[in-house]
């Protein structure tokens, strides 16, 4: 058997070789963490889950999604690297990433203007770049929170950033995806069981993250 550095030789190689074969790179990664070997020092497991949170970031939504099945219910991945797959990751494995971030005490929350949001979703024909600035939050992954049909994300935004009930409720009808009258009640529902403390958590991974690709340089 190839020695752990051997192993992760070859896999920043594969890396090396274009986006293309992320899906099969990160398969590949997941194997390997997923049934670590015995004489593999357990130590060393942290930096191919590091390489798999990097190579994710890479990842087309429905390989992310794939690969979130996997990892749903090992708690002994890195939160970064789940948090990585929360937008993409079926509703209980959403709640109990958020139970866990909930879990990461010392993230200061930042208070947005509940107000001013709800404003500009009334009034601005996209709503992405407002949020955007408001949390600082990369554009594209705005974009996805708000799409996200399970309600959790926005939620989790809105209730890490002291945004009220009501204002979440107005924004999701507003800026998120077209529901039922009965499907946004339940969203309400979904709000009030979001953590705020793991909501904060949650927000500061987002606000951590990069648009810039960086995975052969970063691993």
């Amino acid at each position: 058997m190839p020695t752990p550095k051997e192993r992760l030789s070859h896999l920043l190689e594969l890396a090396a070789q274009g986006a293309a074969e992320r899906a099969a790179l990160a398969g590949e990664v997941a194997d390997l963490l997923l049934d670590w070997p015995a004489e593999y020092p357990a130590t060393t497991r942290a930096t191919f889950a590091a390489l798999l949170e990097k190579i994710v970031r890479e990842m087309d939504e429905p390989a992310q999604a794939a690969l979130a099945l996997r990892l749903e219910g090992r708690n002994d991945f890195p939160l970064s690297l789940l948090n990585e797959l929360f937008l993409v990751a079926p509703d209980g494995m959403k709640d109990a990433l958020l139970a866990r971030n909930n879990a990461v005490l010392g993230v200061r929350r930042q208070i947005v203007n509940s107000d001013a949001l709800l404003e500009a979703a009334r009034n601005t024909a996209n709503f992405a770049p407002a949020l955007s600035r408001a949390l600082s939050i990369p554009l594209a992954l705005v974009t996805r929170i708000l799409t996200d049909r399970s309600g959790r994300a926005l939620a989790a935004i809105c209730r890490g950033a002291g945004i009220n009930r009501a204002s979440f409720s107005a924004i999701m009808i507003l800026a998120g995806p077209v529901r039922a009258v009965h499907q946004n009640f339940a969203m309400l529902s979904v709000y009030d069981r979001v953590p705020e403390n793991g909501a904060a958590n949650l927000i500061a991974y987002w606000q951590s993250r990069s648009d810039q690709p960086a995975i052969v340089r970063a691993a």
